[in-house]
């Protein structure tokens, strides 16, 4: 959920593939959790593979989750992919809260006259907070209530961006996407 608000993310897969391995003699299978594929320009590696698991789930089956990853980590390198262990110290952030919240926005239909007078403002304006761009688009407050969702949904599809890495409230920075805060 996290990797749905990464701008570099370009496509995701959720058990994207299943791989043989032995362990002690057996032949047994594993399938990572996510797959992503990522903008080659914002980082070295495009495609990295992702396990997640609870740390304490990590801590006590060690020794059954070693010979797995190994071979994820084998399979990965031979690929020139990375593979990733993740845990909810890395997950459970201001980020996946704001992944949370905005995932509900994305597929409400587009307004596209809201679209186009929230941008037009945020032009005018320049960086500034979702209160004040409401404020400064709507007279009432009837059509900024009514503008909000459009606005959430903008900053979900990335053409508003945000500081995701900090709660999204409507006093957080916001700035047109491509331009700098």
């Amino acid at each position: 959920m996290v990797l749905d608000l990464d701008p570099a993310v370009q496509s995701i897969e959720v058990q994207p593939f299943t791989l043989l391995y032995e362990m002690g003699g057996v032949s047994s299978k594993y399938t990572p959790d996510v797959l992503a594929r990522f903008d080659g320009s914002k980082r070295n590696e495009s495609v990295t593979v992702y396990e997640v698991k609870p740390a304490d789930e990590l801590r006590k089956n060690w020794a059954m989750y070693r010979p797995r990853f190994k071979a994820a980590l084998r399979y990965c390198r031979a690929q020139g992919w990375r593979f990733r262990i993740v845990t909810e110290r890395q997950i459970r952030t201001p980020m996946l809260t704001n992944a949370r919240f905005l995932r509900r926005y994305r597929s409400i239909p587009v307004d596209s006259l809201a679209c186009k007078q929230l941008e037009y403002a945020l032009h005018a304006l320049g960086p500034t907070t979702p209160q004040a761009l409401l404020a400064g688009t709507y007279f009432s407050p009837e059509s900024r209530l009514a503008a909000l969702p459009m606005l959430w949904k903008m900053i979900a599809c990335r053409q508003i961006a945000a500081d995701l890495d900090n709660p999204l409230t409507m006093g957080s920075r916001i700035w047109l996407a491509g331009d700098f805060p």
